[in-house]
């Protein structure tokens, strides 16, 4: 099973990732708006984007420093990263920002965090 050692300039060097990859066929994602007459307006498109999701599990922990440039990673929209493997094999993916980054403390006042990181390929 492969795992991620790096994405972009960030490396998870306590414990590389695990890779939870979602195909996603024929699914769709739609948001519903209000209009101002209280009518409401649908908007759906089709997914086909394949999406990869790293989880620490119990121990790919990642630093506070990591989170916080994840995040900041989140605010550059349309921006491609390059993800990289155990193996060294790499891929060019983007964040998900459709989907939440998930970050979960080890314990009380801990700065280490069990992380979901939605991403998707690009």
């Amino acid at each position: 099973m492969r795992r991620a050692k790096q994405l972009g300039d960030i490396v998870f060097d306590k414990n590389a990732l695990f890779i939870q990859e979602e195909m996603v066929n024929a699914s769709v994602m739609s948001e519903v708006g209000m209009s101002a007459q209280g009518t409401h307006i649908v908007y759906e498109a089709e997914i086909h984007t394949p999406y990869i999701t790293l989880d620490s599990k119990e121990h790919g922990w990642v630093t506070e420093e990591q989170c916080d440039a994840l995040v900041e990673m989140r605010t550059g929209l349309g921006e491609i990263f390059t993800l990289t493997y155990d193996d060294d094999t790499t891929e060019e993916v983007r964040m998900a920002n459709e989907k939440q980054l998930v970050f979960t403390p080890l314990f009380e006042g801990s700065c280490d965090f069990l992380a979901i990181i939605p991403l998707a390929k690009a």
